[in-house]
């Protein structure tokens, strides 16, 4: 049987933690929290994981741990809710598309968007962040932890605590990184953060979570039932009821549930898979075919386990479709991050290995060899 390895765990880690599959079919049959004979109980379950999420991202307000379909799905309430019409926001080139839409929707409203560069390293410039803070027209900075398609650490903290000092709000973006890296919200004083259930949690597709500061007073994003004050045609001005609507998906937050309590006993680790991506950089470096994005080299200790490549020679989708019949299956494309592209020669997208955490050596030298053969089918047509 030809060998198979999922190097695309940066979209999502289809590798859930023990616990998750259990808790989902738990789900399944779990009664209303909000009435029953078994109601009480299903709260104290829900809220437990609402106070663990809360806990492990620094967060003093479990009730403000907002259940949503996914990390898009915050990301848009938190922009089309949180910021005021007219608002000036600034972000950056390396946003993912969940974020820049949301915003480029937004000018419907008066808001304007002033993009930030990054440094030839992929990462925010902060003295350009300074320069505009210091204008004093800006009201909000909306940034993610990591780049979604160089796996680039961003100086996350520093823009915050910048930001802060400026009067400036924050929507944090934690798709990637969250749950591998420390984040500690009420530090950092975001006033919104969102993240999938599905990639660094490993937990279900489906699910995620997003934290609203105390000072955050957002408007609804939908509207209906909650299971509470059903005679009010207004919503809930409580939380988690103002911003949670229609029936709760019971099997989504038990599995993520589960996941938060695996992670949570057993912390990423991401040395020894830095330690390989290391090794196998070097080698791609080295490789005449290959070019390893960003081309300026930059410590392991400021990115995630993923690795940007292009070849000048053949197109991303066509080496990546081949990768795939031989059983190494990677990501090709922009990544939902176009704006980044440009910066690095990447106009026609770029390809991005994303190994789980847990690879071994054995798994790079597989990989390795994979792509030395996929490129000599290229350099023999």
């Amino acid at each position: 049987m030809t060998r198979t390895l999922n190097w695309n765990r940066a979209a999502t880690s289809a590798d859930p933690f023990p616990g998750v599959e259990q808790a989902m079919v738990e789900g399944l049959h779990a009664l209303p929290h909000h009435r029953g004979p078994q109601g009480e109980l299903m709260a104290e379950r829900i809220y437990a994981i609402r106070a663990r999420a809360a806990r492990m991202f620094g967060f003093s307000h479990p009730q403000r741990v907002i259940f949503t379909p996914g990390a898009t799905y915050g990301l848009n309430l938190a922009v089309q809710r949180g910021i005021e019409d007219g608002a000036k926001v600034l972000t950056t080139t390396y946003e993912h598309n969940s974020m820049t839409r949301p915003l480029h929707d937004a000018r419907h409203r008066g808001v304007q968007m002033q993009v930030l560069p990054v440094d030839d390293c992929g990462r925010l410039c902060l003295e350009a962040l300074e320069q505009e803070l210091a204008k004093g027209e800006a009201t909000w900075l909306a940034l993610g932890v990591a780049s979604n398609a160089l796996g680039i650490i961003q100086p996350f903290a520093q823009a915050c605590a910048l930001a802060k000092a400026a009067g400036v709000k924050v929507i944090l973006d934690m798709a990637q990184g969250g749950g591998q890296v420390s984040i500690d919200l009420e530090k950092l004083g975001v006033q919104f953060a969102s993240i999938a259930g599905h990639k660094s949690l490993h937990g279900p597709r489906g699910i995620g979570l997003l934290f609203v500061s105390a000072a955050a007073q957002p408007r609804p994003f939908l509207f209906g039932g909650t299971g509470t004050e059903g005679t009010m045609l207004e919503m809930p001005e409580e939380f988690p009821g103002h911003l949670e609507t229609g029936t709760s998906n019971y099997p989504g937050i038990f599995g993520l549930g589960a996941a938060l309590e695996h992670l949570e006993s057993n912390p990423a680790d991401l040395t020894p898979i830095r330690l390989h991506l290391a090794e196998f950089e070097q080698w791609c470096r080295e490789h005449p075919a290959l070019e390893v994005l960003p081309p300026k080299p930059i410590p392991w200790s400021e990115r995630l386990a993923v690795l940007a490549l292009k070849s000048p020679s053949v197109a991303p989708t066509m080496l990546v479709d081949l990768l795939a019949e031989h059983g190494l299956f990677v990501r090709s494309g922009s990544m939902c991050t176009t704006g980044i592209l440009p910066r690095f020669g990447a106009e026609e997208g770029l390809i991005r290995m994303s190994p789980p955490l847990d690879a071994t050596a054995e798994d790079f030298a597989f990989a390795r060899e994979t792509l030395m053969q996929a490129l000599h089918v290229f350099a023999q047509a």
